[in-house]
């Protein structure tokens, strides 16, 4: 250990260090259920980043229940058990119900397997309950961004203010899924197929992409495939030289959504919905819908900035 103790770089090494340890863990303890849940497909086919995310906190879970045995994670007073460590983190509300999240899922896999005979961590109420659905991008932020920030940002910008796909989804896009009409996009989030119709100011990107023969639509400054680490930290970087606070890239998909429906005028009906959300949360951010139509790709292109 190198970090001083007490401070998050502390934390995140040690639970880097418990990831990666090789003890074998006591059989029939929560230290063993990790072990099999950490083999399942299930884990497996978790997404890189969501995986080391995964890791990271199983560590802690291992750290202060991994001798835990499963009769008493099956036991009454578990739940409450549970909660109260969830609790102990309620300074950072979303941190912590991430760490209870997670250990719920390894519980619900533990009792699918019937290693323990119920998962006590069935429909906890969550400590954090914003949201962000409601925070939109200022004209002027946008004006910035269309006109003062680096081609290589500003193009992923535009993709995902006009098509609405998330940050992932908007870096991956092949070259190939564009025809010289339409383009289609995979969404990793929910393995749904979108087409949409690009608007105009995207449709020099894909052409630029096709003529280029890159295997991605959206490159990095040395015309390389993005990272979503490498993105996310240029993204950091810029949005604090263009002194743009308050909104975050997430925030597009909101902001893209208002302006169609309150600005375009654009009936809820013509911009589909493929958004994984519940009708509740689709219908509070005017659903999260996804360019489907003509007439969407037509409303963007009346953007001024």
């Amino acid at each position: 250990m190198t970090a001083r103790p007490g401070t998050p770089a502390y934390v995140r090494e040690y639970a880097r260090h418990m990831a990666t340890r090789t003890t074998a863990a006591a059989p029939g303890t929560l230290s063993a259920i990790i072990d099999d849940w950490r083999k399942s497909a299930r884990f497996t086919a978790l997404k890189p980043k969501t995986r080391a995310d995964y890791e990271r906190i199983e560590a802690v879970i291992r750290a202060e229940f991994g001798d835990m045995p499963a009769k008493a994670i099956e036991a009454r007073g578990a739940r409450t058990l549970f909660i109260d460590w969830r609790d102990t983190m309620r300074a950072t509300p979303r941190s912590a119900d991430y760490h209870l999240s997670v250990l719920s899922s390894i519980l619900a896999f533990a009792a699918d397997r019937e290693t323990i005979l119920r998962n006590p961590l069935e429909r906890v109420e969550r400590l954090h309950h914003a949201t962000r659905s409601d925070i939109l991008w200022p004209r002027d932020a946008i004006a910035r961004v269309m006109t003062e920030a680096q081609p290589h940002l500003r193009a992923v910008f535009i993709m995902a203010l006009t098509t609405l796909q998330r940050q992932g989804d908007c870096l991956t896009m092949p070259t190939l899924a564009w025809d010289g009409e339409q383009a289609w996009i995979r969404q990793g989030k929910t393995g749904a197929r979108v087409r949409i119709t690009p608007a105009a100011m995207l449709r020099p990107m894909l052409e630029d992409a096709r003529k280029a023969g890159r295997a991605t639509v959206l490159v990095n400054s040395r015309g390389d495939r993005w990272t979503s680490t490498g993105f996310r930290a240029s993204w950091r970087k810029e949005m604090t030289r263009l002194k743009i606070t308050g909104v975050t890239f997430h925030d597009l998909r909101g902001t893209g959504i208002s302006w169609l429906h309150h600005n375009a005028r654009l009936p809820i009906a013509d911009i589909a919905a493929i958004s994984g959300h519940s009708p509740e949360e689709a219908d509070a951010i005017i659903r999260r819908h996804y360019l489907a139509s003509e007439a969407v790709a037509h409303a963007w292109d009346q953007l001024k900035t």
